[in-house]
């Protein structure tokens, strides 16, 4: 019985596919082309990037710097502090895959790793920079305004969130020996593997939103928060389509003017993730123990933290 649900709804996302053919034909190309277009050339540069730096011990090196200042503002170990580095150079959901890493390396233990998933796995400079604030606003400033937004949004989530009775100031670090060209290998195997993860999600979300659009709910409710707000039709189906798929929001997203109630919408979604990088950052966790209950929780609270953050600021600038 517990089943149940699950099973009538992949039974009814099998009737829409059937129903609605077309539709879903067009958005399954529509999030390829996303892919290929944003997500790949945005993303796969900096996981390799990323990766190869943290293969190197570079990170790592970072993280035993800041073990101090990790340690009295998240009570996290430097091991932690190099997580929440490469979370925010990597972007999703690399900061997840790094922290799995660690736990089962056993440089990480359950608990901690569990505290640093919520503020740990963020979106990376590229994506905010290129993908929104170039791609969306035309604004480079625009794009660092968010970045700068999103790390303080995942700095104070960090401080509100974490363990102290865990608190450590050993930092299990040491730097790595590895070759260039083993480091170089093993980064474009994950990075492979990662980019796969997302465009995966990104092209079933895509092909699953456009199925709620088929359905009518979905225009309805983006309907009804835009008329709430007093913002546009395609403010409310951004919003919605963020819940799910930030990539695909993205693309919802383009051709919004830079107001202060936009870069909030922008900066909610960053920071949520969506549905789709919750679906990631599971699977990134595979085999490991590390728990996951207070995640979606520590997401929102984040996401939230940012898009008010940056109505102020747009307020202030805009």
């Amino acid at each position: 019985m517990k089943k149940l649900p699950s099973l009538l709804a992949a039974v009814l996302i099998f009737a829409a596919l059937v129903i609605y053919p077309s539709q879903a034909l067009t958005a399954a190309a529509n999030g390829i082309l996303l892919c290929g277009r944003l997500i790949i050339p945005t993303l796969f540069p900096f996981f390799v990037a990323t990766v190869l730096l943290s293969e190197l011990g570079f990170a790592a090196y970072l993280g035993r710097l800041l073990s101090p200042v990790a340690s009295r503002l998240f009570g996290v170990s430097g091991v932690g502090a190099s997580a929440f580095i490469v979370g925010l150079c990597g972007g999703y959901p690399l900061g997840a895959a790094y922290i799995a890493d660690m736990r089962r390396a056993g440089r990480l233990d359950c608990r901690e790793a569990s505290a640093l998933l919520p503020f740990c796995n963020n979106s990376g400079p590229a994506f905010i920079i290129g993908g929104v604030g170039v791609g969306v606003f035309s604004s480079s400033a625009a794009g660092l305004l968010l970045y700068a937004v999103h790390i303080f949004s995942a700095v104070i989530g960090g401080i509100l969130l974490s363990d102290r009775a865990y608190a450590s100031s050993e930092s299990h670090i040491s730097l790595s020996s590895a070759d260039f060209g083993i480091a170089l290998t093993s980064s474009v195997k994950k990075s492979v593997l990662s980019v796969l993860y997302v465009c995966g999600f990104v092209v079933s979300f895509s092909v699953f939103i456009d199925l709620l659009c088929a359905f009518g709910p979905f225009d309805s409710l983006s309907a009804g928060v835009s008329s709430l707000l007093g913002v546009d039709m395609q403010w409310g189906r951004a919003f919605f389509t963020g819940v799910f798929e930030i990539g695909t929001a993205v693309g919802a997203m383009q051709g919004l003017a830079l107001s202060p109630e936009n870069l909030a919408l922008a900066a909610f979604i960053l920071g949520w993730g969506g549905v789709s990088v919750h679906f990631q950052t599971f699977a990134m966790l595979d085999g490991t123990d590390i728990k996951t209950a207070r995640y979606v929780i520590g997401r929102f609270l984040i996401a939230a933290i940012a898009a008010i953050t940056a109505f102020a600021a747009g307020i202030i600038l805009y």
